[in-house]
């Protein structure tokens, strides 16, 4: 029996009264302690130091740790670093290095960080593209528009010739001694949009094509003709009285002003 008991009490558990049993920790990173160990020499504590490096204190603890795990990843334990060592006093070159040094294989920092330029560069080209091309296609359209507008308003083959011999009017030709009258006739034209026009002077054609938005003034010694398809969008003022728009719907209309006052022929 004493000798069983003995051996009983060489297999007894731990007891109270004999010391704890070591407790296994997991190493710290030599990183971790050295970046404590410069803290804690300056007496600056994690608060003050996320103040500084507006780091959250509970990812500079991972760094003095070693938890790396705990931290957003590569690209971002790299700028911590950088950040903590400058505020510490360290070479931040150094302690990225030192970190390089610890992990088991090249972490994938720059190529993460490099992936992340090459996206945004990547968005910067698509947006620059999408408005360049946008753009191209307001021009196009906006240049058909127009090209159509002229061809609807351009006089045709179809348009018919308007004379004062077709419309049936017979022009008072003066006998060749009857003297014109002194301040002849002044036929100003305002377009209210983009109309086709032609425009005859003592019988000779000086205008004829797309009216602008842009105002004109003719000057006679005996008459100036008008013939327009739309005189709804045109204003006529003759010697400077203002006659107001030439027709009040769309279609041919035909006027002219000499030296008597301003006529509608057709």
């Amino acid at each position: 029996m004493p000798h069983g008991s003995d051996s009983l009490a060489s297999r007894q558990a731990w007891t109270p009264e004999s010391p704890p049993p070591p407790i296994l920790e997991a190493p710290l990173s030599e990183l971790g302690v050295l970046l404590r160990n410069a803290r804690q020499k300056q007496q600056i504590t994690l608060d003050q130091a996320s103040t500084a490096t507006r780091i959250k204190p509970l990812f500079l603890e991972a760094l003095e740790e070693g938890d790396y795990h705990l931290l957003p990843g590569p690209a971002y334990i790299t700028g911590f670093l950088r950040n903590y060592a400058q505020l510490l006093g360290l070479q931040p070159d150094e302690i990225v290095q030192e970190y390089y040094t610890e992990q088991p294989s090249p972490p994938p920092a720059v190529k993460a960080a490099t992936r992340v330029l090459a996206s945004g560069y990547e968005r910067q080209l698509r947006a620059r593209f999408l408005w360049a091309f946008g753009g191209l296609v307001l021009l196009l359209a906006g240049g058909f528009a127009v090209k159509e507008y002229d061809a609807a308003y351009a006089p045709t083959a179809s348009t018919p010739a308007v004379t004062p011999a077709n419309l049936g009017v017979t022009m008072m030709v003066k006998p060749p001694h009857a003297v014109p009258a002194a301040h002849g006739v002044t036929l100003r034209l305002r377009p209210l949009a983009p109309i086709w026009a032609r425009v005859t002077v003592d019988g000779v054609q000086v205008f004829q094509g797309i009216f602008r938005r842009q105002a004109r003034v003719w000057h006679a010694h005996h008459s100036i003709y008008v013939v327009t398809l739309d005189g709804a969008y045109m204003r006529a003022t003759y010697d400077g009285r203002p006659m107001g728009k030439i027709a009040l719907q769309p279609g041919l209309t035909v006027w002219v002003a000499t030296t008597t006052g301003w006529h509608k022929v057709s």
